[in-house]
């Protein structure tokens, strides 16, 4: 997992990293709103906690940014007492949580708790969404490919016979063609499932 903190006070943002770094949680710290932008280009953020009263970028604009950019993830926004009317609206409009300064130690660690166990979920539910859709793949295969290998199979062992005449052995040959035409359309059609089935996820 990794976090992203921004607020343009250095000490909430030594003190909210302090305590990711003893939940393992990799984070990137801000003081800017304009360059933590340009390292969302690059870079995967499960969750961010955004101070709301920021320079060069109001803290609402960014997390709606940020949200843009990683629909799955969650904005926790750090208000101070002028902010908590626009904080209560945040979260009506999707933001996650918010805390207000001057928070105790207590209140960012139940905060990341919450964030790491719903992260937690999130993937092991996608990773049940994956494994469900590779089940379905693999029993559709199985299905679509009984009938033509048996035909195959069936036909070819009539071609190799001794007593085989000349025109039954052109009919054999083309039922093999036909149905190894039909192997092929079959894996075309498995592999744009799992095509889609990956885009989807």
């Amino acid at each position: 997992m990794k976090a992203l903190v921004l607020d343009d006070d250095s000490r909430v943002c030594e003190f909210i990293a302090s305590i990711m770094e003893e939940s393992d949680v990799a984070h990137d710290v801000f003081l800017d709103p304009l360059k933590a932008l340009t390292s969302m280009n690059g870079t995967h953020y499960d969750f961010a906690f955004v101070d709301i009263g920021l320079p060069n970028m109001d803290g609402l604009e960014f997390s709606k940014r940020f949200k843009e950019r990683y629909p799955e993830s969650d904005v926790v926004l750090i208000t101070g007492g002028r902010d908590y009317d626009k904080a209560v609206q945040a979260i009506k409009v999707g933001a996650y949580d918010f805390v207000r300064k001057a928070f105790k130690r207590l209140d960012i660690t139940m905060c990341l708790s919450r964030l790491i166990e719903k992260r937690r979920l999130y993937e092991a539910q996608k990773h049940k969404q994956v494994l469900d859709f590779a089940n379905k793949v693999a029993l559709q295969l199985m299905h679509e490919l009984r009938n033509p290998l048996m035909a195959i199979g069936g036909f070819a062992r009539l071609a190799h016979s001794r007593d085989c005449p000349q025109d039954r052995m052109r009919q054999y040959t083309r039922i093999i063609f036909d149905q190894s035409v039909r192997l092929e359309k079959v894996f075309d059609e498995v592999l744009e499932h799992l095509k889609a089935g990956h885009d989807e996820l």
